[in-house]
């Protein structure tokens, strides 16, 4: 099943923060708590190319989902504008029953004007989805003034979740950000998105399920994205830069050789960094190439996440 939406030029990033525990470990480090051997250890480093993650068990979620959000808030001068909170976060289940992590998170921020609500059924791809909501939201308010919040940031609480087969394993980091219609800021110019629903089982795949989806992610995802580019009216060579997840170094020579896409077109930077932070990547990514000033007035991004399920989503921005 794909969805692609009509072009979104009115949607707009207004402002993006992004943050990640200070702690942080090598893939060796963390090898032995995870019960990785010799041979899984090596792959993860030098095929996956995944080098050191941030993991803080000092933290708790709002201590990590809340500090990019507050640094964000502190710009904006009339909170009450902000209409709806959404948290985007892989896994369904965050917080004991009788929490509500959204709603905690709109009551830590001073957000009492804001409906408040997560999504989670793209898992990794949640982000994406998240900033597509907000935008038909916003539309169908009809407030030119009212914004939306968008917050990812999680932790990976059991081996299952934190280690992905032998492709990835899950760090630390959270991200906010703040979306209007029109005025300045990054425009999304479209997003597509395709559920294949064979590999529904997620973490649990196994087998042949487990097979077919490694040896298809890379041609689903390049579907998608020419989806995304074909919306936008644009062709890759009219992308700036590719934002990608962070899932590992591996798949993306992979997905590049598919495209015909320069590997130095793709942020992979962030891969040995931080490794894959599941909602949060392409929001992460994108904030550290705010902080290097390496956005590119006018350019056009081609942001992507996949999420088990399984989820594969593009996004074309402009700057």
């Amino acid at each position: 099943m794909t969805t692609l939406a009509p072009n979104r030029s009115d949607v707009v990033l207004r402002r993006m923060e992004a943050y990640a525990p200070e702690r942080s470990v090598t893939v060796e480090e963390i090898a032995a708590g995870l019960g990785l051997n010799r041979y899984q250890t090596r792959l993860f480093r030098r095929i996956r190319g995944l080098d050191r993650l941030r993991i803080d068990p000092e933290l708790g979620l709002f201590d990590l989902v809340c500090p990019p959000a507050k640094a964000l808030l502190s710009t904006v001068e009339e909170r009450d504008r902000i209409s709806y909170l959404i948290f985007a976060h892989t896994a369904q289940d965050l917080t004991p029953t009788t929490l509500v992590a959204a709603d905690t998170l709109r009551e830590r921020l001073g957000l009492t004007n804001a409906e408040a609500f997560a999504v989670t059924q793209h898992a990794c791809a949640s982000g994406l989805l998240a900033v597509e909501i907000a935008g038909e939201l916003l539309r169908a308010d009809g407030d030119p003034t009212a914004l939306a919040l968008v917050l990812t940031g999680e932790q990976p609480f059991t081996r299952a979740i934190q280690v992905l087969w032998n492709t990835s394993i899950i760090g630390e980091a959270s991200s906010a950000c703040l979306i209007g219609l029109g005025g300045a800021g990054t425009r999304v110019l479209s997003y597509a998105s395709r559920t294949v629903g064979e590999f529904f089982d997620g973490y649990q795949l196994a087998g042949e399920a487990l097979h077919r989806f490694g040896s298809t992610y890379h041609t689903h995802l390049a579907e998608v994205i020419r989806e995304a580019l074909d919306d936008a009216g644009l062709d890759l060579a009219d992308i700036t830069m590719v934002i990608p997840h962070n899932v590992n170094i591996s798949s993306w020579i992979t997905i590049c050789a598919t495209l015909g896409l320069d590997r130095d077109r793709v942020f992979l930077d962030n891969v040995g960094e931080y490794s894959h932070c599941s909602c949060a990547d392409p929001f992460l990514n994108l904030a550290t190439l705010a902080d290097r000033g390496a956005l590119v007035a006018g350019g056009r991004y081609l942001v992507t996440a996949v999420g088990l399920g399984a989820t594969y989503s593009a996004m074309v921005v402009e700057c």
